[in-house]
């Protein structure tokens, strides 16, 4: 890894069970709170909640520090210990998260209420307009529909958390789009792209889901087939079961991609990328290859994961070398953050993943998907452009973190260049 890639990696360790115990600790003191006041004379109620809190809580400490292998575990072990493991964190991580938020927006109004009453004058007239019944009618009505709607968001991100891990994450998509590239030649006007991105090998990727996607990607019957990074999730050996299933991908022009973070956080990245290699999907590590049809062709450049934008540029630099400006250029970059850079180096149509689409999704309006990913990335999902530089973002296939989707179903697209440029 280099020291960009190396920072990212370290971020993702610390900052994720910061804020996840951060999140945790705020959810308990509510529950500890509801549980005093809604069962004062039931202690199993107050004693089975803190108790699920130190096992979930110290299971996540495990898993952060350990980073345990569980590829090798049966598939059933899965349901009776990950599975509830990730559904609980994936639950109260949503119930905790709008709790700190809503925490966050009442603490001006707590303070200017605290300095109320130490305020003589003041205090005193919060005193009798606490003491009205106007107002208790409406601080009852206030509390009772606060607890109603925590136990139905509690009931719905248990029930979202149990079908995103459960059903979520398989329920795939078959989608398409067209592009229009500049100086296209009419052999290639209608030439076909499967692109199928961030596998993630892992538990929750096994061979057989994988095995699944090869038929289905093959069935699409393009004439090139992408795979931009992620093959693998945290470990060297999830690249076996990877490389025994897409080395059936087949295509015409062949199969091509490339290096993506998680690929460079094993502890061996160069034996993930000879295991790919040599199973049939040539990797473009900061180079390109000129894949032609009939007399028609056009680069296609791919660059190992990078972290930051000056390095995209030199990576797309190198990779490009001498490439002639009247071809046409296809960039595979996992990550779509450089779409801008791409842009200033005329590629026409950049393909990336890494996002996984949001992964969790909220909603989307026009361009703009809804999803704690748009925090760090305003290339979430589908078709951006600047200028004359187009892109598509898949949403993968694998998850990362939280084995879970929701409303963001796995995804493989079949990418179409035209001449023209498309009806809609």
């Amino acid at each position: 890894m280099n020291f960009s890639q190396q920072t990212g990696f370290l971020v993702f360790r610390i900052a994720l069970p910061l804020l996840v115990f951060t999140i945790q600790y705020v959810l308990f003191r509510r529950a500890r709170k509801w549980c005093k006041e809604r069962f004062p004379n039931k202690l199993w109620v107050f004693r089975t909640t803190i108790v699920l809190f130190i096992v979930f809580n110290v299971a996540f400490l495990f898993a952060s520090l350990l980073r345990p292998r569980l590829a090798q575990l049966p598939e059933w072990v899965l349901y009776v210990g990950p599975y509830p493991f990730f559904i609980w964190h994936g639950a109260t991580f949503f119930v905790g998260l709008v709790v700190l938020i809503l925490s966050l927006i009442k603490l001006p109004f707590w303070i200017g209420l605290w300095v109320s009453r130490r305020i003589p004058a003041s205090r005193e007239k919060l005193q009798k307009v606490q003491a009205t019944t106007s107002f208790q009618e409406f601080d009852t009505s206030r509390r009772i529909f606060l607890r109603r709607s925590m136990y139905g968001l509690s009931a719905i991100s248990f029930a979202g958390s149990s079908y995103g891990v459960l059903l979520g994450k398989t329920s795939h998509e078959l989608t398409t789009a067209e592009f229009a590239i500049p100086n296209l030649h009419p052999d290639l006007d209608g030439f076909t792209i499967g692109l199928i991105s961030d596998v993630h090998s892992s538990a929750f990727m096994t061979k057989r889901e994988m095995d699944e996607y090869v038929v289905l990607v093959n069935s699409m019957q393009t004439d090139l087939i992408v795979v931009p990074g992620d093959f693998v999730n945290s470990f060297v050996e999830e690249v076996y079961p990877f490389a025994e299933s897409f080395s059936a991908l087949k295509a015409p022009c062949g199969v091509y991609g490339v290096m993506g973070n998680h690929d460079f956080y094993t502890n061996d990245p160069e034996q993930v990328a000879k295991e790919v290699n040599d199973c049939g999907v040539n990797l473009l590590r900061n180079d390109k290859v000129t894949i032609e049809k009939n007399s028609g062709r056009f680069y296609l450049v791919g660059v190992d994961d990078v972290g930051r934008s000056t390095q995209a540029e030199a990576k797309i630099d190198i990779a490009l070398g001498s490439a002639l400006p009247a071809i046409p250029r296809i960039l595979l970059c996992h990550r779509p953050y450089f779409l801008p850079q791409a842009a200033e180096r005329n590629i026409d149509l950049m393909l990336s993943g890494h996002t996984h689409g949001g992964q969790i999704v909220l909603g989307r309006f026009g361009d703009t998907v809804i999803a704690p990913a748009s925090i760090a990335s305003r290339y979430i999902w589908g078709k951006y452009k600047i200028a004359d530089t187009h892109m598509y973002v898949s949403r993968g296939i694998g998850t990362v973190g939280l084995p879970i989707r929701i409303n963001c179903p796995p995804e493989i697209t079949k990418i179409t260049l035209k001449r023209e440029s498309p009806a809609t």
